[in-house]
């Protein structure tokens, strides 16, 4: 003994030495499927080499799996499909990290011979769901829940059982048999299955769940048979299910019936008898209508609201008529005894939402919300749009949600949501439109009130500012008028009183000098009657609607009376009211361009024209004198004027001139729209304002 246990230390140091030196010199070679599996995934990228000799344990379209005297590895090879279970192999290649555990992307492949096959180590779930025995030969006892043939998967993997372990469930994979497979051998019967563990995992190379590989149904062996005719066991109520000495319990199937209430095909229906009812789920495609009698064979599942059956098989006992729904109130939902039951009841939609896959409506009454669903094809609508607030009965299967604990007198869940699954549109009726007063028009009259009372504060702040403004510019007008008033005009009174006093000395016998006199008091008069005439248009205008084509013939008529100059004025479009500032302002450019064309243009006619279009005023002034050449930019005082006042309100002032062709004065001012109303508007706020002032 001390002798073989010193040879087996030499060899194990002989073999770190030979690794070390073949680590040194760059290129690394692995013999066993032990020391690969140990790698770690930054050393299994390395691209170290690997030389291997076992025998195969699984074989299929991408790969096998190899098991030497140490371990099971996966191996990548194209012509996997020639080997079998049993064949030995000597292979070749490079290692990989792999998708889950290190690997060999085999280069060469020879067959040495055939083998037996590992010895089966025993696995628990906990072992296969840790990812620890991938690719080992393993063995594990348990029952089949179900079998299922999938057409879609590989052929090595076409057939799968489902199996009960303690701890879990574990689906075997096997390949197509040749004959006819009966599911009912192996359903609910024990057995035990030798197999190579693998696993599904994701792109994080995280385990999924465990999965055994067999290669054929010779790997699975029937320890203890299903009942020969597993539909004559005696029924179990729907009430008594896993129930105090029911005989039921999560290991065995049960038998149960009842009458068809809710059925989607390939994935579950729900079955009532009497008061009870029962949620199964089952891939059996079978034609069946609401209201059939079946008789269902599944394994119980704990559930937090109530246990229910998978892996389920079903046989239809006879035709009948769907069930009427119970009708109960909202909250009556919550109380978690009407689960599944095929019930109706009444609400108030609160919303309506349309999904890819499903549409869901959300009903209240009084404190009370459930949830509404139905199954609909991607991107179609199969309810229509509802409107919100209306008052709508639905039927529907009822089912809980429960998070938390739900143990009955003892503890509470944390949250109990309510679902009614809609079996198809006739489940929901409506009832009552909704009322005109709903949250949504409330919104909305929300939104116009308060919009209409943000243009009532602009328009108040607007006409306090301009109302500001226009007595700041009345103030400085009078003052300029008292100023002229007191100064000039004063002045000249006291110069014409003066020059009448002298013409009163002179003698008799001076005709030259009182003719001069005379001319002196005539150019005085002429001044004192000029500054009268300024002085007026500084004085406060009057807040009246100015009739403006009137008022400027009367202007006109008064600068050119005792004289020769012909007053002519019209009017073209639609006259209709001018507001009072844009009148005003057009009024007192008028006045000035009728001066300036009678003081320096020596008309014999003048024109006053106004001409109305869908959004703008035109006031024209032409006369036929002598007009003048414009130059640089008009510094002329009155022209200037002119053009400051059509700048206060947006007009447009156009001179048209030439020497000895006469001048026309052109002004385009802007409407605003619909005058009518915010001239109805605009008096009404004056008049509140002027209440305000009074009181």
């Amino acid at each position: 003994m001390i002798a073989l246990a010193w040879m087996m230390l030499l060899g194990q140091l002989e073999g770190t030495s030979v690794r070390a030196q073949e680590r040194s010199s760059g290129y690394m070679v692995y013999r066993t499927a032990a020391a690969i599996l140990a790698l770690p995934p930054d050393e299994a990228s390395q691209g170290y080499s690997a030389k291997l000799r076992g025998v195969v344990t699984h074989s299929a379209e991408q790969g096998m799996v190899i098991h030497d005297a140490t371990a099971g590895i996966w191996v990548y090879s194209n012509d996997a499909g020639r080997y079998a279970p049993g064949d030995e192999l000597e292979v070749e290649g490079m290692i990989a990290p792999g998708m889950f555990a290190p690997e060999i992307n085999v280069s060469t492949v020879r067959k040495v011979g055939r083998s037996a096959l590992p010895k089966p180590e025993r696995a628990s779930f906990r072992q296969l769901s840790s990812g620890d025995m991938d690719a080992q030969y393993v063995t594990i006892v348990g029952m089949v829940h179900s079998v299922v043939s999938r057409r879609a998967a590989p052929p090595s993997e076409r057939m799968s059982m489902k199996i009960k372990i303690d701890g879990g469930y574990v689906i075997a994979t096997l390949p197509e048999t040749g004959g006819k497979f009966d599911v009912h051998t192996f359903v609910d019967a024990l057995v035990s299955v030798t197999a190579t563990a693998m696993c599904s995992k994701n792109n994080n190379r995280q385990i999924i769940a465990p999965i055994l590989a067999a290669s054929s149904l010779d790997n699975v062996a029937v320890l203890r048979p299903s009942p020969p005719d597993p539909f004559s066991k005696p029924l179990t109520p729907i009430s008594r299910l896993m129930q105090y000495r029911s005989g039921t319990d999560l290991d065995h199937r049960v038998h149960v019936a009842g009458r068809l209430t809710y059925y989607q095909p390939g994935e579950g229906l729900v079955i009532e008898d009497g008061s009870a009812a029962l949620n199964i789920r089952t891939t059996q495609m079978a034609d069946l209508a609401l209201g059939d009698r079946v008789t269902v064979l599944g394994f119980p599942t704990p559930q937090d609201s109530g246990p229910i059956l998978e892996d389920a098989v079903l046989q239809r006992v006879s035709s009948g008529t769907p069930l009427s729904p119970t009708p109960v109130k909202l909250a009556d939902i919550h109380s978690g005894k009407l689960n599944y039951n095929l019930i109706t009841t009444e609400g108030r939609l609160v919303r309506q939402l349309h999904e890819p896959s499903r549409e869901v409506l959300i009903i209240q009454d009084k404190s009370a919300i459930v949830l509404a669903e139905l199954d609909a094809p991607e991107g179609k609508t199969r309810l229509g749009t509802i409107p919100e607030g209306s008052s709508i009965r639905i039927s529907g299967i009822s089912t809980l949600e429960i998070a938390g604990t739900w143990n009955y007198g003892i503890n509470s869940p944390k949250d109990v949501r309510c679902k009614l699954l809609l079996r198809s549109p006739d489940d929901v009726k409506i009832i009552e439109p909704p009322a005109w007063w709903t949250t949504r028009h409330v919104i909305y009259i929300a939104f116009g009130m308060g919009a209409l009372a943000l243009m009532f504060l602009i328009h108040a702040i607007r006409s306090l500012v301009e109302r500001w403004r226009l007595q700041t510019v009345l103030a400085e007008r009078e003052r300029l008028a008292h100023e002229i008033h007191d100064t000039l005009a004063q002045s000249f009174a006291g110069i014409g009183f003066q020059l009448q006093a002298i013409r009163r000395a002179i003698p008799q016998e001076l005709p030259g000098v009182r003719q001069q006199v005379d001319l002196a008091q005539a150019l005085v008069r002429h001044s004192h009657k000029e500054a009268r005439r300024s002085i007026e248009p500084l004085r406060s205008e009057p807040q009246e609607v100015v009739d403006l084509l009137p008022e400027l013939s009367r202007c006109a008529q008064k600068m050119v009376e005792g004289g020769s100059v012909k007053i002519s004025t019209s009017t073209s479009g639609n006259s209709r009211p001018i507001p009072d500032h844009i009148a005003n302002t057009l009024l007192r450019i008028g006045q000035e361009a009728i001066a300036n064309a009678i003081r320096h243009a020596d008309p014999s006619h003048l024109e006053i024209a106004l001409l109305y279009k869908k959004s703008t005023v035109t006031l024209s002034v032409q006369d036929d004198g002598i007009g003048f050449v414009k130059r640089g930019d008009l510094l002329g005082f009155g022209l200037r004027g002119m053009r400051k006042r059509a700048a206060s309100i947006d007009a447009d002032l156009k001179i048209r001139t030439q020497p000895g062709s006469g001048s026309c004065i052109i002004v385009t001012a802007p409407l605003p729209p619909s005058f009518e109303v915010v001239a109805t508007w605009s008096s009404f706020w004056n008049y509140i304002s002027e209440r305000r002032s009074h009181v």
